[in-house]
């Protein structure tokens, strides 16, 4: 009778399941024949909506099932490129009278955001209004929109300018509840990744180079947002520390806002604006819907490749489309270099380094490369460590003021779990050796003395072939890299006056040098590598991993990053160039 009730279950199981995928299908069906379909028609007085929440990844997903959604929400935000292509277009385009801005909750990187607010500043130069409106500015967001001509706070609003802090979460104390310890070997006084995990509070280097960063990026963003609203820096810088515009009304009384508004409130401010004839409603138009396939404007059958670099360098293929594989962008690199109509490479890194092997695999394809056509650097908000060798070989390196890099210096840790084995388990281990180097790591005894000196001389090595290759890309004498190394992060203003990059500028800036590096008027812009496509994230095993991580962190909000770090390193394997931090702007 049992085995009849499973044999039931299990056809009733089959038949709901086959219904839930004929529905998702049928979705899936409806949401391309949508996209398939006519996009509506562009009217004249028309005004993009551009809303800016959460993280901004470099490019747009180019996919047609990107526009479906899971709970309502949209897989895939409108991505930098599309951002900054979409708004040369809308710049030519007549029936565009301008751009509503909602920066809710962004969260990108300060280089993003420097990005975007330099092209706004562009934009305003045709004469067309970029009026920004939000119900709560984040430090990043009021940033943006300090470069439009008008600011707008909902009257119950908030707007977070109470200056800049750089943290660290330390995980030291509750690794010691578990009986678990790290061995760490580095090389660099400021490469202070190691830290958290062996130390209570931050070193004395480590706290210099926090505060040397945050207080640049301080400086030069008040700078901006001062010249801007037509006041004085010191006076900007003051009402931020001092937290005087703590809601709503004290922003406006200060300034840093042009008004208290409901949104429509704002949508009739632009229809006047707009011109359209009164009593019309508003004629808003989705930017991301508008900019697709902005970025992939050109003519000729010259192309300028932009190879985008994102996410934590690891070894081998990249399945998920969530960071560096060795293998998977030193074969998009190979088939650039291979590619007889791509006559230039534009490397976009946006990484916190990584692997250092993974790294230096990368960086040998940057330099085979360099030997048949140029290949520019362009930074995104963060290209520290191992994002920084990738491209130090590079022709020319482009990054904002606000892009954090440098950190030049190697580390390994690797676990020293013996007192959580012993002591909290009661596990322990035989062994028989031929010799005392046969087994490189036991979980129930601390690394031996041989084995520390062979990890530290590792480090030793890849640090001295770091700081080789860095002199090497950027003409510099060894002995004045290794005084800019040490592990020492730098903001994109520091860095440039190193000589660790060349000159400021975004993406754009960076296909135009690459553009006149090869001497090309006309030219197309290819993205490379292919994006995964929706199905395949969905359905793919990496695709499951990812999306799994991605609700991890959207459920836990701030309290992912200890997470995430937490895996990062137990699933860490070798030597590591990376970024001594996670860099977050509060």
């Amino acid at each position: 009778m049992g085995f009849l009730k499973n044999i039931f279950a299990s056809i009733i199981g089959f038949f709901i399941g086959m219904v839930l995928i004929i529905f998702f299908f049928a979705a899936v069906i409806g949401g391309i024949a949508g996209s398939m379909g006519e996009k509506p028609e562009v009217k004249n007085n028309t005004v993009l909506e551009l809303t800016l929440t959460g993280d901004i990844p470099d490019r747009a997903a180019d996919d047609p099932l990107s526009e479906l959604s899971v709970s309502g929400e949209e897989l895939s935000p409108v991505g930098l490129n599309a951002i900054l292509f979409g708004l040369d277009k809308a710049a030519k385009d007549d029936k565009i009278k301008g751009v509503y801005l909602r920066t809710d909750l962004y969260a990108g990187s300060m280089g993003t955001a420097e990005e975007i607010r330099q092209k706004i500043l562009e934009f305003r130069k045709t004469g067309k209004f970029v009026i920004a409106y939000a119900e709560l500015f984040s430090d990043a967001g009021y940033y943006i929109a300090s470069a439009c001509n008008k600011i707008y706070l909902n009257p119950k609003g908030i707007l977070e300018f109470n200056g800049y802090a750089g943290q660290t979460a330390l995980y030291k104390g509750m690794l010691d509840k578990l009986g678990l310890e790290f061995e760490v070997f580095k090389a660099g006084k400021y490469k202070s990744a190691v830290e958290p995990f062996i130390q209570n509070k931050m070193s004395d280097a480590n706290r210099e180079q926090v505060r040397d960063y945050v207080f640049s990026l301080f400086g030069y963003c008040m700078k901006n947002i001062a010249a801007s609203r037509n006041m004085d820096s010191a006076t900007v810088a003051d009402i931020a520390n001092n937290f005087r515009a703590r809601n709503a009304n004290l922003a406006l009384q200060y300034k840093l806002v042009d008004g208290l508004k409901y949104e429509d409130q704002v949508e009739y401010e632009l229809i006047q604006l707009s011109q359209s004839k009164p009593g019309k409603k508003l004629n808003k138009y989705a930017f991301e819907e508008y900019a697709k396939g902005s970025w992939n404007t050109g003519e000729g059958d010259a192309k300028i490749a932009v190879i985008y670099a994102s996410g934590e360098i690891n070894m081998g293929n990249n399945e998920s489309g969530d960071g560096i594989g060795s293998t998977s962008l030193a074969a998009t690199l190979k088939k650039a270099r291979l590619d007889s109509n791509i006559k230039a490479v534009v490397l976009r890194v946006n990484s916190p380094g990584g692997s250092s092997n993974a790294s230096d695999i990368i960086a040998r394809e940057i330099e085979l490369m360099r030997k048949v056509k140029p290949v520019i650097a362009s930074f995104g908000g963060v290209a520290a460590s191992g994002g920084y060798y990738i491209a130090c070989l590079a022709d020319s390196i482009f990054a904002q003021p606000t892009t954090i890099t440098g950190s030049i210096g190697v580390f390994a840790m690797i676990p020293n779990t013996s007192k959580m084995y012993k002591e909290k388990l009661g596990l322990s281990y035989e062994t028989v050796l031929t010799g005392d180097y046969a087994v490189t790591w036991r979980p129930d005894e601390p690394l031996s003395q041989g084995m520390r000196s062979y990890f530290q001389g590792m480090v030793n090595d890849i640090y001295e072939d770091f700081t080789g290759i860095v002199a090497k890309g950027r003409h510099m004498d060894t002995g004045r890299v290794k005084q800019l190394a040490e592990g020492h992060v730098y903001t994109g203003i520091y860095a440039k006056n190193l000589n660790l990059t060349d000159a400021y500028g975004g993406l754009q800036r960076a296909i135009s040098s690459a553009a006149a590096k090869a001497k090309l008027k006309k030219y197309r812009i290819v993205s490379m590598p292919k994006q995964k496509s929706t199905l395949e994230l969905l359905f793919g095993k990496a695709g499951t991993a990812e999306a799994t991580d991605q609700w991890i962190k959207k459920e836990m909000g701030m309290l992912h990053l200890p997470y995430a770090e937490m895996k990062r390193v137990m699933n860490s394997r070798g030597v590591y160039m990376r970024m001594p931090f996670d860099i977050q702007i509060h």
